[in-house]
């Protein structure tokens, strides 16, 4: 292809991305887009009050209620504390944030991410630092914060374009988002709305936090090599040759982060032995009543949230006193006050969610959407693999627009999931979808916060960077983690694997 048309084709994948852009910048806060969509669903319960569909799994009647009656105005007013209580996702994010905000305020989170990179060999260095990015969501937004910047010194430090070591972490934090070795914050905010969601169609479904563990295990391994190949195939040959000046960073630990390291290490070790020794016993409360394990009733399932929030809390703590961070408990307080404080905004948007998802049950708007919408796809016979397709490009068109990972998944589980679970699906595979459709347009939207600061890093190696360049190097990774992920979920299911612990792919 010749340099014009080069040029052509950048400028019109930038002029569609500033159009995306100047869209979405238009779009109310999500807070305000949920005060509106429950305006909206009061008005739709009363223009299609009485509207009725057959529940194929129960045979039961379906019908729509107006909440634009004067009891239903007294049921919302008198329903609008317990509807916030109730709201399981609430509960679990802050439970969680106690220990993933001190990993990262502590630096304990960036400590681990330098040290894990810079030793590794030269050849191992890109789908090292691809798998530390992808995985690097269960520390919250520090892998936003922390990888691009530790890509390009990285990279300038193994004499690379910087640019393309930005696109690379950033690529696996954004497109891997929901992939994991371990269960985190993600899991945790993502199954308080699916339980919910599940409970339209069956009241007494559990759902397990642990669901999608096996199969976002295994993702995080499939995304590394498949960034890898993309990197050098296409992203290295397009960015050249970095011909600005190399700046000295260190990226090397201070003695403190040293002795903080070993100390969080020590800490780690000694609660895993804990948690251990409490499982090993056959009769022990971590197992169910069958002895299993992973048995959603007993407490290491039931009680993984708080196991989550520890797994975090006690290396952190151990860290932040040995590196000096924390002099005392006083210290230690001001950071989980500090931690809980930053999802004030989290708090404000489950408040108004809560109410959208219980003005959505008592409607029945859910219901019948979901049950019209299964015998729609089941009278068109669009099942199995194109319905799997086709959701996961929803999900990814949706999420250019608007990046809140639980802001879309609140609005879509009421209405996917129960559709799913009436066309024989697991809840836990619905998710999974979405999941995948959820993290693989990250990298190239622009209502990410973390864009715009990526793309002023950007600047600083390469004052002509701008969105149009960056975008040409993060399109391959979005290209490749769709078609390649979509392949490896459908691999998946097709060999029968579960998802996770009770994370089933049909419903028994």
């Amino acid at each position: 292809m010749s340099n014009q048309a080069e040029t052509k084709k950048l400028g019109m994948m930038t002029r569609f991305l500033n159009a995306v852009e100047r869209v979405g910048n238009k779009m109310c806060d999500p807070v305000t887009l949920f005060v509106c969509i429950c305006v909206i669903i009061v008005v739709a319960s009363a223009i299609f009050s009485g509207a009725t569909v057959q529940n194929p799994a129960t045979g039961e009647d379906i019908t729509i209620t107006s909440l634009a009656t004067f009891d239903n105005f007294v049921w919302m007013l008198s329903s609008f504390t317990s509807n916030v209580a109730n709201f399981p996702t609430l509960i679990l994010g802050l439970v969680v944030v106690l220990g993933v905000g001190l990993f990262e305020s502590t630096g304990l989170a960036s400590a681990l991410m330098r040290v894990s990179v810079m030793k590794a060999p030269k050849a191992l260095i890109v789908p090292l630092l691809l798998l530390i990015s992808v995985n690097s969501n269960i520390a919250g937004d520090a892998g936003f914060l922390v990888m691009p910047m530790i890509g390009a010194l990285v990279f300038m430090s193994i004499g690379e374009n910087p640019i393309a070591g930005m696109a690379l972490c950033y690529a696996g934090v954004a497109g891997g988002f929901s992939a994991n070795f371990l269960v985190g914050s993600t899991d945790a905010l993502l199954i308080g709305y699916t339980g919910p969601a599940a409970q339209i169609i069956d009241p007494n479904y559990q759902a397990n936090i642990m669901c999608n563990w096996y199969f976002m295990a295994a993702s995080a391994v499939f995304l590394t090599f498949v960034g890898t190949v993309v990197h050098h195939s296409f992203v290295k040959p397009r960015v050249g040759a970095y011909h600005g000046e190399l700046e000295q960073h260190s990226t090397t630990l201070t003695p403190e982060e040293s002795k903080g390291l070993k100390v969080a290490g020590i800490a780690l070790l000694v609660l895993v032995a804990v948690l251990v020794a409490a499982c090993i016993p056959a009769d022990s409360p971590m197992r169910d009543e069958t002895g299993d394990l992973l048995g959603y009733s007993g407490g290491l399932i039931s009680g993984i949230v708080p196991i989550i929030m520890l797994v975090f809390f006690v290396p952190s703590v151990a860290y932040g006193f040995a590196t000096g961070k924390y002099k005392n408990d006083k210290d230690l307080v001001k950071g989980l006050t500090s931690a809980v404080g930053s999802m004030s905004g989290y708090v404000t948007f489950c408040i108004v969610a809560a109410q959208m998802i219980a003005y959505f049950n008592k409607s029945n708007i859910g219901s019948f959407i979901a049950i019209s919408g299964a015998n729609f796809l089941s009278s068109i016979g669009l099942t199995g693999i194109p319905l799997m397709i086709l959701f996961i490009l929803l999900v990814c068109l949706v999420n250019l627009l608007v990046a809140s990972a639980s802001a879309k998944w609140a609005f879509l589980a009421p209405v996917f999931v129960p559709m799913f679970m009436l066309l024989g699906y697991d809840p836990s595979f619905t998710q999974v979808l979405y999941r995948i459709g959820d993290s693989i347009t990250n990298p190239i939207t622009p209502m990410f916060a973390y864009f715009a600061m990526l793309v002023g890093t950007a600047e600083k190696y390469d004052k002509k960077a701008g969105i149009g360049s960056l975008m040409s190097c993060l399109l391959p990774y979005s290209l490749a983690f769709f078609v390649m992920w979509t392949l490896f979920i459908i691999v998946w299911i097709t060999l029968g694997i579960p998802l996770g612990p009770g994370g089933a792919v049909y419903l028994a």
